[in-house]
């Protein structure tokens, strides 16, 4: 419940985008661990991928542009940030029930 509370607060804050990927949209391999996207000053980019008791830090730029296209695609499969802040009100609308 408080979890759900910090969301949805959090959602409001002017550098957060909040997106809920449900359970509709199947698996996917980034959901075994964690993707950071890093851009530097002067362009380049890095990843930094970490779960299942590895981490590795990806400086190869195509490597990097498959990173962030595989990301991307996730991020379409996901609640759009209005629908996933009404998602997370409805999960606790239904949990005071």
């Amino acid at each position: 419940h408080d979890q759900l509370l910090h969301l949805e607060a959090a959602a409001l804050w002017p550098n957060m985008t909040l997106q809920v990927l449900p359970f509709s949209a199947g698996a996917h391999h980034h959901m075994v661990g964690s993707l950071t996207l890093l851009w530097q000053r002067d362009g380049s980019a890095v990843a930094y991928k970490e779960g299942n008791g590895c981490s590795r830090m990806i400086e190869d730029q195509d490597e990097v542009l498959r990173q962030r296209l595989s990301y991307d695609r996730l991020r379409d499969l996901a609640l759009s940030p209005s629908d996933s802040s009404a998602f997370i009100r409805d999960v606790l609308e239904e949990h005071r029930s």
